[in-house]
């Protein structure tokens, strides 16, 4: 045997253990001696190394080398169902040119985790890439399911997938793995631009990397291959006819599901293999990767963004396998209309329950709107239906004859079909004596017996599909664009058009409703969107506070002219504004302040007679307001937004035809109910009649003084409480009081100043300047706009009256009203925004992250932590 030439030994990891460095040397020997004996110009031969990895010889053009390489790197390895070691490089930012010119890259802007990953970890600050970068590995077109969203004529642009397709389409969990795979991009590294960062992969140390090929070692995947898309495109649908998303089990690991006609049905979430070893964990620890982190704190490994398999007979395979299990029916809900194309099923953070809405017609011909409720339990699968072999023979021979059997069933095998992959994974499922067993009775080489073979699903899941609610969707006009409150987004995202309401065959009488059209999650609240119409008409009652005799306090009253009826076509569960409007309500409010009492009143007897009296009265002030309001209305829309599954736009305006205010002030008094009889002599001037104590007094009146109060009189009324402090002039019992100082000086015969009538004293009132007004305004108009989404919870995103387009039908003319709304799905960042400006003009957000502009529709990739 000739020694090995000299060659140059290529590695990603220049490290090797012994054994895979012994191997290597050996192969040099073997492709040396097999080229030179065979006299051949050149020569390539591949070996599989101890550790997994793979040695590829190439001896050409005078040039030997071997490339040490993980098994994936290799061009011609094919994919046989089992682990690899492949650990893509997570990309994590914004998007910043999604639609771009020949030649030119995607503009993302990075994260400072994604940029010290890109560097290797690398603490040198020069060492790492810009912040702002380019790349033709994000130049990613469409997938052809999603084909939709490119314009018709896209002139020198390319429109690449991150223009319109948002993971925020997406609900629950299935919206942050989107968010994740839109990170990784193009994995055909060689057709790449030969820049580091274009190439850039995800190297892990060989120590890390030895542990995480043992526990990788022979490992058979559940039905997927554990690499993200080779053209990175966006894989997974969220649309009402075929929706995907993402459920945990018990054991909290998740499941890929796929929602349809054809019922739920759940298959271990596609990640990279070598993300859920502890090997990796550790090492990513040791870097303080936050980012990937979350992923496997989250997922337990890296989402790869696989589907199920689009080919019914690739489907069916992995179904007979026990991979793909069915949860539950939803043939009901399907046999209905989607309210909208991209109406996929909204559903928890855990998965655990989802949410959906759809319409029909009923026999009469109006539209019906029903609300479905999905339940889920999914139990665990054993290591998340990874299979490693555990077979063990109790002798060789037995071995031998299911090595034997097994190379006849393989051996017939073609390709890495899906078909191929399912049979080896039941027969790897099966236990060795049933193996055995098939391998003594077995002739042939027993393919179709595999196939067909319906082995029990990896886990025991359940759940089911209910109907919660269904009404009516009556709308009085046949004009279709008469009613366009109700607002979805455009399959294509133009913009946000409306659902026609109405029943065009439908000529039965006005039906009330209160159905619910829309739900979704928000913060694992549901919440929903229900329109609401009821014409009946009525004459409200007055309602009031008033009482018979008011004083002090406050008091209102409202009086409706007129029929009233219940406005406002739609509500939420977080925000309802319907209320009675009536045509014209005149709302009276009386307050009734305390003014105290005025002075008191002393009034001497008139000509002839001896009996006058003194008395006073408690004062207090009405203060009378009066408003008036005619022809007002309120109108109430609900849009989802472009971009968006779990969000609810709602707006809100009000109007009146017009107003009036008036105000006026008016003083009262009340008689104190104690008052007293005074009295004088005079036998020329008063000498007729006598107090009801006969007069008492000393020394006596004559000619006119003194004046003497001797009787206490008590008048009370229903009334006269407010008014009442008892013997307020301190009359004492039986007793008199001279007041001859007060009334003497119009009751003497020696003052001149007799009156026929007698004369008042006092008795002024506190002093009091009535005021009058009134105020008329014309038509009046507010609004606002409220919010319920991740991020800004439910909330009011601005105080201006919304966009009449709100209100109105679209398209108009092939013009769409558009809104849109994108949060950051995963991350420990929280940001959301809507197409709405605020004071500095710029979108309308909650939360914060440095990578935002508040200018667009950001598209997120990877995992947003700062």
């Amino acid at each position: 045997m000739l020694s090995p030439r000299p060659y140059g030994r290529f590695a990603e990891q220049a490290e090797l253990s012994h054994d895979d460095a012994a191997a290597v040397e050996r192969l040099a020997r073997t492709v040396t001696n097999f080229k030179q004996l065979s006299n051949l110009d050149s020569m390539k031969r591949v070996m599989d190394l101890p550790s997994g990895r793979q040695a590829v010889a190439i001896d050409m053009g005078g040039v030997f080398r071997i490339l040490v390489l993980e098994r994936y790197e290799n061009p011609e390895h094919q994919l046989n169902g089992l682990a690899e070691t492949n650990i893509p490089m997570l990309f994590s930012g914004v998007v910043t040119k999604a639609q771009v010119l020949e030649g030119e890259g995607v503009g993302i802007k990075l994260t400072e985790q994604a940029r010290r990953r890109l560097a290797a970890y690398s603490e040198d600050a020069d060492a790492l890439p810009p912040k702002d970068v380019a790349l033709q590995r994000f130049r990613i077109e469409y997938a052809p399911a999603f084909e939709y969203f490119k314009p018709e004529n896209t002139g020198i642009y390319t429109f690449t997938q991150f223009v319109k397709h948002r993971p925020t389409w997406y609900s629950g969990a299935m919206s942050e793995v989107m968010q994740v795979v839109g990170g990784y991009g193009r994995q055909v590294l060689a057709d790449l631009p030969d820049d580091p960062i274009e190439r850039a992969r995800m190297l892990v140390p060989e120590r890390f990397m030895r542990d995480v090929r043992s526990q990788l070692g022979n490992v058979r995947l559940p039905g997927y291959t554990g690499f993200p898309d080779k053209k990175g495109q966006f894989l997974c649908d969220y649309k009402a006819s075929k929706c995907n998303a993402v459920a945990f089990d018990t054991d909290g690991a998740p499941w890929l599901l796929q929602i349809g006609a054809r019922g739920v049905f759940a298959m271990p979430l596609p990640v990279v293999p070598a993300t859920t070893t502890a090997a990796f964990r550790k090492y990513v620890e040791q870097k303080g990767d936050g980012e990937i982190l979350k992923l496997l704190d989250r997922f337990g490994g890296m989402p790869t963004g696989e589907a199920f398999p689009e080919v019914m007979e690739d489907f069916e395979a992995w179904r007979r396998a026990g991979v793909i299990v069915k949860v539950c029916d939803c043939a009901d809900f399907y046999a209905h209309s989607a309210f909208y194309s991209a109406s996929g099923w909204s559903l928890n953070s855990r998965g655990s329950e989802g949410f959906n809405t759809c319409w029909s017609r009923n026999a009469a011909g109006l539209l019906q709107g029903h609300a479905y409720k999905m339940k889920l339990r999914l139990d665990a699968a054993t290591n998340r239906g990874m299979l490693k072999n555990s077979w063990e023979f109790q002798d060789q021979e037995s071995a031998d004859r299911v090595n034997a059997y097994l190379t006849g069933v393989f051996n017939a095998l073609t390709g890495s079909s899906a078909r191929s992959l399912a049979i080896k994974y039941k027969v790897r499922r099966a236990s060795a004596a049933a193996v055995l067993a098939r391998a003594a009775a077995a002739t042939g080489s027993d393919l179709e017996y595999w196939d067909r073979l319906e082995m029990p699903p990896i886990a025991s899941h359940g759940g089911n599909v209910a109907r919660v609610g269904s009404g009516p969707l009556y709308w009085p006009g046949k004009n279709p664009k008469s009613m366009g409150r109700l607002k979805f987004p455009e399959q294509s995202g133009k913009g946000c058009e409306s659902f026609v309401m109405i029943s065009e065959d439908y000529a039965g009488p006005a039906v009330k409703c209160d159905t619910i059209v829309f739900g979704c999650y928000v913060d694992d609240e549901l919440q929903v969107v229900k329109y609401f119409y009821d014409e009946r008409k009525f004459q409200e009652k007055e309602q009031t506070t008033f009482e018979k005799y008011m004083i002090v306090g406050q008091w209102e009253k409202t009086v409706t002219t007129g029929l009233s009826g219940l406005m406002g076509y739609f509500y939420t569960s977080a925000f309802d504004d319907r209320q009675e409007a009536p045509p014209v309500t005149t709302t009276t409010n009386v307050t009734g302040t305390d003014m105290g009492y005025g002075q008191p009143a002393f009034a001497t007897p008139p000509i002839l007679y001896c009996v006058g009296s003194l008395s006073r009265a408690r004062y207090y002030m009405h203060r009378t307001k009066v408003k008036s309001t005619s022809g007002f209305g309120i109108d109430v829309a609900a849009c989802v937004p472009v971009f968006e599954r779990d969000c609810i736009l709602y707006p809100y305006t009000d109007s009146t035809s017009g107003r009036s205010e008036s105000e006026k002030t008016e003083q009262f008094a009340m008689a104190d109910p104690t008052s007293y009889q005074l009295w004088c002599y005079d036998n020329l001037f008063h000498w007729m009649g006598q107090t009801d104590n006969h007069n008492k007094g000393f020394p006596p009146s004559k000619d006119g003084v003194p004046v003497y109060i001797d009787t206490l009189v008590y008048s009370p009324t229903e009334l006269s409480d407010y008014a009442d402090s008892g013997n307020w002039y301190n009359l004492p019992p039986g007793g008199f009081l001279d007041v001859t100082a007060i009334c003497g000086p119009y009751t003497s015969r020696s003052s001149g100043t007799q009156h026929a009538g007698g004369v008042v004293i006092g008795g002024e009132a506190p002093g009091f300047e009535p005021f009058s007004s009134l105020k008329e305004y014309p038509a009046e108009s507010s609004g606002r706009l409220s919010v319920s989404m991740k991020a800004a919870g439910s909330t009011i995103a601005q105080r201006d009256i919304p966009h009449s387009w709100y209100f109105g039908f679209s398209p108009e003319d092939d013009t769409y009203f558009y809104r849109d709304a994108i949060h950051i799905a995963i991350g420990d960042a929280s940001y959301a925004s809507i197409y709405e400006q605020d004071q500095n003009k710029l979108r309308r957000r909650w939360g914060h992250t440095s990578l935002a502009d508040h200018e667009t529709a950001h598209h997120f990739v990877g995992v947003i932590n700062e």
